[in-house]
C-alpha cells in the first residue's frame, strides 16, 4: 500500500484514489479489503453509526475531536494495516489543546490532517460571527499550519473557490472539494443534471487548484455521485485525482442491505395470498393463475443451488425471470453475469466465456476475466443458449463439469463456483431430438425447467402491463401521467402479441411519440399488423375481448382529479369513445367507465 506522501507526490502513478470516511472498524476493515487507498476519520461517521446524517457532526452534539480520537483509538487505527490515515480535526477547540492533538495523533500513526469539522458548512449571519470572533478559515488555515510543523500533511476541506484560494495560499498538501450533500435522485433526468452541476463546479475549483505553482493532490467528495458509473462520467469530464466519501459507502449500501435482509426475512415467513397480490412478483407483472404458478416454481428454486432452464418465447420476460430467481437466491450479494450465447462468434467464444492472459493473442494486451470468472459466487446468465455453437456448448460442458476455467493463454485452471440459468426461445428438448443440441448439456442446463406463458395465453394481465409500462413511459417522456383510452385497450385485447411483452411495449411508446398527448387512442395500431408484416396467418381476433375495467375503472377519478379546464371536453370524449367500442350499448359503457348511468348521460351531453 503506497504511503500518503506517495500519492501526494507521485507523478507517475496516476490511478483513481479512493478514500473512504469510515464510522466503524467493520466499515474500516471492508474499505481495506476492497483496496480503499486512504480513510479518513471524520466524526460525521460517528453520526452515521448513530443512524443519523453526517450534518450532525456540524451541531453542538459534543466536542467535535474527542468523537475524532474516539473513533481513531477504537475503530480505524486497529484496522488500518498500513494503509493511510487522514484524520479531521476542529481548529478551535475550547477543550482540547490543538496542538497538542496534532502531536499525539502523529504519535499514533497518523500521516495526515483535514480541517472538519469545516466552517465552510456555515454561511449567513452565523458565519460571519465565527469569522470575526477567529474561528473561520482563517483559523483552520492556522491549524494546518502547525500540522505540518510536526510533520503530518494538510489537506484543506473546500466548499467554494475562494476556500480554495486559501488553502492554496497556505500550501496544503490536498484539497478535499466538496460537491454537496450525498443524495440519491430517483429521477434519471434530475440526476445526470446534478451530476453535470457538480462537474462544473468541481471544473472551476480544480482550475484555481492546478494554477498553483505546485498543484496539491485534489479529491471530490460526496454530492450526486452515488454509483460507480457516476464516478466515471467525474473522472471523464474533469483532472480530479480520485473520490472521497462517507454515505455513498457506508450508509447507502448499509441501509439497502438492511432493509432487503429484512423484508427477504419477513417475506419467508408469509404465506403467499395471490388474491392479494396487487401487480405481480418483483419485476414480473401478471397475477393470471399461469403467471402465478411461475412465481411459486421462483420461490421453489431460487435457494436450490440448481441449475435452471427458462424457456418462452422472445419478449416473455425471461431475462426478468433469471434476475427474480438471483435475487431471491443465496448469491444475490454477488453478480449476475449475462453472457448473450447468440452474439459471439466462435474466435472469441473461449476468450468471452473464460477470459485471456495478456499476449495470449494479437490484440491481447491486457489480462481479461471472462464471464465465469465475473460471475464466481454468482449467477450466469446464458441468454438464448440455443443459439450455442457446438464447439461453444463442449466448452460449457467441460466447465460445468470441472467446475473449474482455464483462460486462453494461461498455464493453470481457475476453480469458479458459478450457478447456471439459461434462457431459450424453443424447447431444448426438441433441439436435442433434433440432433442441435448436446444432449448432456441439456441434463446439465435443466435440472430443472421453468416455462413462461406468452402474453396470449394470460391476456387478463394485459391491464396490468399497459398501466406499468405507461409508468415508466412518463418517466422516459417527462409526461405528467400518461391514460389509455378505453376504445384502445379494445384494440390491444383484440391482437395475439407474436412479439409478447415487448411489442406491447413498443406498441405503446410508439402511441406516445405519435400522438403526443396524455390520452393514448392508438390510431395507428391495427391488430394483427405485425403478424401480416412477418407473413405468419393471422388467427384472429382472441375470443373474447378483455374487459377494460382495469384502465377504464381509474379513468373517471383521473379526470375528476385533474383540475383543468379541459376536464369535460375529456370526460365527453371517453364517454363516446366507451360507447362506440361496446357497439352502442351504454349500460356496459357505464360499467367500463366506473360511473353510473345518470353520469355517462351527463357526459355525453355536453359540447364544446
Amino acid at each position: 500500500m503506497p504511503t500518503l506522501r506517495y500519492l501526494i507526490d507521485s507523478k507517475s502513478d496516476r490511478r483513481p484514489i479512493v478514500a473512504v470516511v469510515a464510522g466503524s472498524g467493520l466499515v474500516a476493515r471492508c474499505a481495506i479489503e476492497a483496496g480503499a487507498d486512504l480513510l479518513l476519520a471524520l466524526n460525521a461517521g460517528v453520526y452515521r453509526t448513530y443512524g443519523v446524517g453526517s450534518l450532525a457532526a456540524f451541531l453542538p452534539f459534543g466536542n467535535a475531536n474527542r468523537q475524532t480520537e474516539q473513533l481513531l483509538r477504537e475503530h480505524l487505527l486497529p484496522q488500518r494495516r498500513d494503509t493511510p490515515v487522514v484524520a479531521g480535526l476542529y481548529a478551535v477547540d475550547a477543550e482540547k489543546d490543538v496542538r497538542a492533538c496534532l502531536e499525539r495523533w502523529r504519535g499514533w500513526g497518523v500521516e495526515g490532517v483535514v480541517n472538519w469539522p469545516a466552517v465552510g458548512f456555515v454561511d449567513g449571519g452565523f458565519r460571519e460571527c465565527l469569522e470575526s470572533a477567529g474561528a473561520g478559515t482563517a483559523a483552520e488555515v492556522a491549524m494546518l499550519g502547525w500540522a505540518r510543523a510536526v510533520g503530518l500533511a494538510t489537506f484543506g476541506f473546500a466548499l467554494s473557490p475562494q476556500e480554495v484560494r486559501q488553502f492554496l495560499e497556505a500550501g496544503v498538501d490536498g484539497l478535499i472539494l466538496n460537491l454537496g450533500l450525498t443524495r440519491e435522485f430517483d429521477d434519471v433526468r434530475e440526476r445526470r443534471d446534478r451530476i453535470q452541476q457538480s462537474v462544473a463546479r468541481l471544473n472551476e475549483m480544480l482550475a484555481l487548484a492546478n494554477s498553483s505553482s505546485r498543484p496539491p493532490l485534489c479529491l471530490a467528495f460526496g454530492g450526486p455521485v452515488t454509483t460507480s458509473e457516476d464516478l466515471q462520467i467525474l473522472i471523464r469530464q474533469t483532472d480530479v485525482r480520485g473520490f472521497a466519501g462517507g454515505s455513498v459507502f457506508e450508509r447507502l449500501p448499509v441501509e439497502a442491505a438492511i432493509t432487503s435482509t429484512i423484508r427477504r426475512f419477513r417475506g419467508s415467513l408469509t404465506t403467499v395470498d395471490h388474491e392479494r397480490q396487487s401487480q405481480g412478483f418483483g419485476p414480473l407483472i401478471g397475477r393470471t393463475p399461469a403467471m402465478c404458478e411461475v412465481y411459486d416454481l421462483i420461490r421453489r428454486v431460487a435457494p436450490q443451488n440448481i441449475s435452471v432452464c427458462i424457456e418462452g418465447e422472445t419478449g416473455t420476460g425471461k431475462e426478468l425471470v433469471a434476475a427474480q430467481i438471483h435475487h431471491l437466491s443465496r448469491r444475490s450479494g454477488h453478480p449476475m453475469i449475462t453472457l448473450n450465447c447468440g452474439a459471439i462468434p466462435d474466435s472469441l467464444l473461449e476468450s468471452e466465456l473464460f477470459g485471456h492472459e495478456k499476449g495470449a493473442f494479437t490484440s491481447a494486451d491486457r489480462r481479461r476475466r471472462g464471464k465465469f470468472e465475473l460471475a464466481s459466487k454468482g449467477t450466469l446468465f446464458l441468454d438464448e443458449i440455443v443459439d450455442l455453437s457446438p464447439r461453444g456448448q463442449v466448452a460449457l460442458l467441460r466447465a460445468i463439469q470441472q467446475q473449474e476455467i482455464t483462460p486462453v493463454g494461461a498455464d493453470a485452471p481457475i476453480p469458479v463456483d458459478v450457478r447456471i440459468l439459461a434462457a431459450s426461445n424453443r424447447s431444448l428438448r426438441d433441439e436435442v431430438a433434433a440432433g442441435r443440441f448436446r444432449e448432456d448439456l441439456f441434463y446439465r442446463l435443466s435440472q430443472i425447467t421453468l416455462r413462461v406463458p406468452p402474453l396470449r395465453d394470460r391476456r387478463e394481465d394485459l391491464p396490468l402491463l399497459v398501466r406499468d409500462i405507461l409508468g415508466r413511459l412518463q418517466v422516459d417522456e417527462g409526461v405528467r401521467t400518461f391514460e389509455i383510452s378505453a376504445r384502445f385497450m379494445g384494440k390491444l385485447s383484440q391482437h395475439r402479441w407474436p412479439g409478447n411483452v415487448r411489442e406491447l411495449e413498443a406498441v405503446l411508446r410508439e402511441a406516445a411519440i405519435r400522438e403526443n398527448a396524455s390520452l393514448l387512442e392508438g390510431r395507428h395500431f391495427l391488430p394483427g399488423a405485425l403478424n401480416n408484416l412477418v407473413g405468419r396467418p393471422d388467427p384472429g381476433p382472441l375470443p373474447a375481448a378483455i374487459d377494460p375495467r382495469p384502465i377504464a375503472d381509474t379513468l373517471s377519478d383521473v379526470l375528476h382529479q385533474r383540475g383543468r379546464g379541459d376536464t369535460k371536453r375529456c370526460q365527453n370524449m371517453a364517454a363516446e369513445q366507451a360507447v362506440q367500442s361496446c357497439n352502442g350499448n351504454r349500460a356496459q359503457a357505464a360499467r367500463q367507465l366506473g360511473v353510473s348511468r345518470k353520469t355517462l348521460y351527463a357526459w355525453l351531453k355536453y359540447r364544446n
